[in-house]
């Protein structure tokens, strides 16, 4: 008997260790609408870089204004990838189906970029606010095949949640983010 006690009590104990914390969340942004879109031989290339996140903005966890100078990251609801990558991929997706002069691309180091056009996003502000809305600022620039800027663009969406939690702020955060990329894509046709 004492034997299938302290059996029980090991196997109940390897499993408390094995599964991953309760209360734990992790979001991912919703892709935007998907078309068939492909590229056509002889379409110029915009080279999408890696989106710049601020440094508050960087960690795993969401991160929401709790006063008019007090930002805190979120312990228990966290990205499911680093949000600049995230970002990175939806505006690259986004600009494929928004417009088609150009063919938007994530950067890669096979990809030769001599003779295309960049594209720069800083995210500034990227957070639910005690006010009830989501905030996205911070601003984007064109850097043009030649090297040249081209067009730099500060923005600042809001965008009220649908209720209360982190659910409605990654809904409405990905909102302005659609926002986003229909400017960027009006401003490059």
């Amino acid at each position: 008997m004492k034997k299938w006690f302290i059996i029980a009590a090991v196997t109940l104990a390897v499993s408390g260790c094995s599964s991953a914390p309760e209360g734990i969340n992790t979001f991912l942004l919703p892709a935007g609408k998907t078309l068939t879109v492909s590229h056509v031989n002889n379409q110029p290339l915009l080279i999408v870089r890696p989106v710049e996140v601020a440094a508050h903005l960087a960690g795993n966890g969401l991160v929401y204004q709790t006063s008019a100078t007090e930002m805190v990251e979120a312990q228990q609801n966290l990205w499911g990838e680093a949000l600049a990558k995230q970002l990175t991929r939806r505006i690259t997706h986004d600009l494929r189906q928004k417009q088609h002069q150009l063919w938007a691309t994530q950067l890669t180091p096979t990809l030769s970029t001599t003779g295309s056009s960049r594209l720069q996003v800083r995210i500034n502000q990227f957070n639910g606010v005690y006010t009830g809305v989501a905030k996205v600022a911070g601003e984007w620039m064109i850097i043009g095949a030649n090297g040249n800027l081209q067009t730099v663009h500060p923005f600042e969406f809001s965008v009220p949640l649908a209720k209360d939690g982190y659910s409605a702020q990654v809904e409405a955060l990905s909102t302005a983010v659609g926002e986003l990329t229909t400017q960027i894509a009006n401003a490059v046709k």
